[in-house]
């Protein structure tokens, strides 16, 4: 149940700028109750980060591996072909102007 806040007409802004800076509410609020809910810390496992890591190269990697590797070389091929053709490029330039 949220708090209600009454609206008030006010016949322009000035009026309500006058009145109040901040709106109205309903100070009876009462929150929910939670029948089942005991109090208290819930402690969770601390784990270090090699054990996390361990764990996840034990169960999720291994099965993904294999895609991100040939991703992987796929970005690598693309990325190289313009360089080696740029490479190229520079050594007819230079060949050209006599300093190779």
């Amino acid at each position: 149940m949220n708090p209600k806040i009454p609206e008030n007409n006010f016949s322009n802004c000035e009026d309500a700028m006058v009145r109040s800076a901040f709106p109205l509410t309903d100070y009876h609020y009462q929150s929910v109750t939670l029948p089942n809910f005991r109090g208290g810390c819930a402690r969770p496992k601390l784990h270090s980060f090699r054990n996390i890591s361990s764990e996840y190269f034990r169960t999720e990697a291994r099965s993904e591996f294999r895609n991100e590797v040939i991703a992987f070389a796929a970005i690598v091929i693309t990325a190289a072909i313009p360089m080696l053709s740029n490479v190229r490029a520079l050594a007819d330039f230079l060949h050209a102007i006599g300093t190779l």
